[in-house]
């Protein structure tokens, strides 16, 4: 009887394993593809993204098994860097959704060059 149970236990093992290595690898590419498409949109590149499992930042409390939460670094076209978290997925659809949620650190910071300061009276550099 022993041999049976440990038999059936190794067919269960069989069965659902590559079911559940298949169903975590569609849920990691199908998060970086949720989050690809959300910076395309918004016309930004992504610079860096970091997959988070447990601290979760803004995310923490109110984000379910269903969503994944990213570090993200993106840059927009101006040039302006900003970081931030990003949570991919809706609360109950999880990742059936392309809903994505951000919250930035703070205001970007403007990289390339050096600010350029134009006057707004043509006339206020005159000593007259």
């Amino acid at each position: 009887m022993l041999a049976r149970s440990e038999g059936t236990g190794l067919l269960i093992l069989v069965i659902f394993a590559p079911i559940a290595i298949a169903g975590l690898f569609w849920h990691l590419s199908r998060s970086a593809d949720v989050l690809d498409q959300w910076a395309r949109e918004n016309g930004l590149r992504l610079l860096e993204r970091e997959y988070r499992w447990f601290v979760k930042g803004p995310f923490f409390w109110t984000s379910s098994k269903n969503q994944t939460v990213y570090r993200i670094t993106v840059q927009d076209a101006a040039g302006n860097i900003w970081r931030g978290w990003a949570r991919c997925g809706g609360w109950f659809l999880g990742l059936w959704s392309s809903k994505v949620d951000v919250r930035w650190d703070e205001p970007p910071r403007h990289t390339p060059g050096f600010p350029v300061v134009m006057p707004t009276d043509p006339n206020s550099h005159r000593t007259d």
